[in-house]
């Protein structure tokens, strides 16, 4: 059969209606992509503005970067496989686990409770400025340095950074300065170190006060050594030197 062409029914009004609707047309706001995907090339962009937005129930893959310059909000589970670097203020409202190394290279801040349960190395200067519970066993390989007012507290013994020893709430041992003349004292009986030469000593019972001078060769002298009448001689004093010897 043949096709009969109706010169009183044209169709070219038709197409011009159809070309008027593909014009206006936006089959992007309900559109749909299926196996064959969705590819934007050679510097093209999509663009969301206003109030638009963009939901994904299955997956992103990015191969390149993924730059955000506003907000990132995250309301579930964030795996995180590579290194991370964060060049800005942190902060976390909740608990973080760290079971492998964290390293910082700026200060970090941590306002609530912190509970380490392997290694903690630390190879810069540490500060704190409240008190330092420590209720294990602590190891020091170096030197303990007490300034200002601070001391170092065992039980009843009491070390100052003056030199001053308290073993007790009697007994001190005490370099000059601190308590007088450096010696030993419990408190009833004292031995004092005179300051010039150290060979002197002073020691205090009661109210018996003895002085006198140790020599490096086993000599002792005592000043005012009170007298006695009568008796057998055992002990010989130099009156000029005061030095003290014994009679065989």
């Amino acid at each position: 059969m043949g096709l009969i062409d109706n010169l009183s029914q044209s169709q070219v009004g038709d197409i011009f209606r159809r070309l008027r609707a593909l014009e206006s047309a936006t089959p992007m706001n309900s559109g749909a992509v299926g196996r064959g995907g969705f590819e934007v090339y050679d510097g093209g962009v999509i663009t969301i503005q206003d109030q638009g937005g963009l939901i994904v129930n299955g997956s992103i893959e990015v191969i390149g970067t993924l730059q955000a310059d506003g907000t990132i909000a995250l309301t579930g589970t964030l795996t995180q496989s590579g290194p991370s670097t964060f060049t800005g203020d942190t902060t976390f409202n909740g608990d973080v686990t760290a079971t492998g190394d964290f390293a910082t290279n700026g200060p970090t801040h941590l306002n609530g409770d912190t509970d380490v349960t392997g290694d903690f190395d630390v190879n810069g200067p540490m500060t704190t400025t409240s008190t330092l519970d420590v209720e294990g066993v602590t190891n020091l390989k170096n030197d303990v340095n007490v300034t200002g007012g601070g001391k170092i507290i065992a039980g009843e013994t009491v070390i100052r950074p003056s030199g001053a020893i308290n073993f007790g709430p009697s007994l001190t041992i005490a370099p000059a300065g601190e308590f007088g003349p450096g010696g030993i004292s419990d408190g009833f009986a004292k031995y004092e170190l005179t300051p010039d030469g150290g060979d002197y000593f002073h020691q205090f019972q009661g109210g018996a006060y003895v002085e006198g001078k140790i020599y490096g060769h086993g000599g002792l002298e005592i000043d005012d050594l009170p007298t006695k009448t009568g008796g057998t001689a055992n002990l010989y004093m130099d009156p000029a030197t005061g030095a003290i010897k014994r009679i065989v």
